[in-house]
Protein backbone atom coordinates (compact mmCIF):
# COMPACT_ATOMS: atom_id res chain seq x y z
CA UNK A 1 0.00 0.00 0.00
CA UNK A 2 1.33 3.40 -0.93
CA UNK A 3 2.33 5.69 1.90
CA UNK A 4 2.78 9.42 1.88
CA UNK A 5 4.03 11.09 5.03
CA UNK A 6 3.24 14.75 5.39
CA UNK A 7 4.99 16.81 8.04
CA UNK A 8 5.00 20.52 8.88
CA UNK A 9 8.21 20.81 6.88
CA UNK A 10 6.91 18.87 3.89
CA UNK A 11 3.34 20.05 3.36
CA UNK A 12 2.56 20.51 -0.33
CA UNK A 13 2.05 24.17 -1.19
CA UNK A 14 -0.85 23.56 -3.55
CA UNK A 15 -3.41 21.01 -4.59
CA UNK A 16 -1.33 20.25 -7.65
CA UNK A 17 1.75 19.48 -5.53
CA UNK A 18 -0.36 17.18 -3.34
CA UNK A 19 -1.72 15.36 -6.42
CA UNK A 20 1.81 14.90 -7.75
CA UNK A 21 3.05 13.57 -4.40
CA UNK A 22 0.14 11.11 -4.27
CA UNK A 23 0.74 9.98 -7.85
CA UNK A 24 4.41 9.38 -7.08
CA UNK A 25 3.57 7.37 -3.94
CA UNK A 26 1.08 5.21 -5.86
CA UNK A 27 3.52 4.73 -8.74
CA UNK A 28 6.09 3.29 -6.32
CA UNK A 29 3.65 0.81 -4.77
CA UNK A 30 3.55 -2.80 -5.94
CA UNK A 31 0.85 -5.48 -5.72
CA UNK A 32 3.08 -7.23 -3.19
CA UNK A 33 3.05 -4.12 -0.96
CA UNK A 34 -0.75 -4.09 -1.08
CA UNK A 35 -0.92 -7.81 -0.37
CA UNK A 36 1.41 -7.49 2.61
CA UNK A 37 -0.74 -4.73 4.09
CA UNK A 38 -3.94 -6.76 3.68
CA UNK A 39 -2.30 -9.80 5.32
CA UNK A 40 -1.31 -7.63 8.29
CA UNK A 41 -4.83 -6.27 8.62
CA UNK A 42 -6.33 -9.78 8.44
CA UNK A 43 -3.92 -10.94 11.16
CA UNK A 44 -5.21 -8.14 13.40
CA UNK A 45 -8.83 -9.24 12.87
CA UNK A 46 -7.87 -12.87 13.52
CA UNK A 47 -6.04 -11.98 16.73
CA UNK A 48 -8.88 -9.77 17.94
CA UNK A 49 -11.60 -12.37 17.29
CA UNK A 50 -9.67 -15.61 17.79
CA UNK A 51 -10.54 -17.27 14.48
CA UNK A 52 -8.97 -17.52 11.04
CA UNK A 53 -10.17 -15.28 8.25
CA UNK A 54 -11.15 -18.35 6.25
CA UNK A 55 -13.38 -19.64 9.08
CA UNK A 56 -14.80 -16.18 9.67
CA UNK A 57 -15.63 -15.71 5.98
CA UNK A 58 -17.39 -19.08 5.75
CA UNK A 59 -19.54 -18.13 8.76
CA UNK A 60 -20.13 -14.65 7.37
CA UNK A 61 -21.24 -15.97 3.97
CA UNK A 62 -23.53 -18.50 5.68
CA UNK A 63 -25.27 -15.59 7.42
CA UNK A 64 -24.22 -16.68 10.89
CA UNK A 65 -22.69 -13.35 11.94
CA UNK A 66 -25.02 -10.58 10.82
CA UNK A 67 -24.03 -7.34 9.16
CA UNK A 68 -22.05 -5.55 11.86
CA UNK A 69 -19.60 -2.99 10.43
CA UNK A 70 -16.63 -4.96 11.82
CA UNK A 71 -17.75 -8.07 9.93
CA UNK A 72 -18.34 -6.15 6.71
CA UNK A 73 -14.86 -4.64 6.86
CA UNK A 74 -13.24 -8.00 7.63
CA UNK A 75 -15.17 -9.71 4.83
CA UNK A 76 -14.12 -6.97 2.41
CA UNK A 77 -10.45 -7.32 3.41
CA UNK A 78 -10.64 -11.09 3.02
CA UNK A 79 -12.12 -10.76 -0.46
CA UNK A 80 -9.35 -8.31 -1.40
CA UNK A 81 -6.83 -10.81 0.01
CA UNK A 82 -8.23 -13.66 -2.09
CA UNK A 83 -8.34 -11.58 -5.27
CA UNK A 84 -4.84 -10.18 -4.78
CA UNK A 85 -3.42 -13.60 -3.94
CA UNK A 86 -4.98 -15.07 -7.09
CA UNK A 87 -3.53 -12.23 -9.17
CA UNK A 88 -0.06 -12.71 -7.67
CA UNK A 89 -0.28 -16.46 -8.34
CA UNK A 90 -1.18 -15.75 -11.98
CA UNK A 91 1.81 -13.42 -12.25
CA UNK A 92 4.12 -16.12 -10.86
CA UNK A 93 2.71 -18.64 -13.34
CA UNK A 94 3.39 -16.24 -16.21
CA UNK A 95 6.94 -15.68 -14.99
CA UNK A 96 7.52 -19.39 -14.69
CA UNK A 97 6.05 -20.04 -18.11
CA UNK A 98 7.66 -17.24 -20.10
CA UNK A 99 10.52 -15.59 -18.25
CA UNK A 100 12.74 -18.51 -17.36
CA UNK A 101 15.51 -19.42 -19.78
CA UNK A 102 14.91 -22.42 -21.97
CA UNK A 103 17.60 -25.07 -21.81
CA UNK A 104 18.34 -26.65 -25.18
Amino acid sequence: MAHLKLTKEAIPGSGQELREALQQAFAQATPLDDFTQVVRELAQYEFRHGISSETFFAQFEAGQLGDEVEWLRWANKYQIYRETKAELERMVELIEAYALPVMV
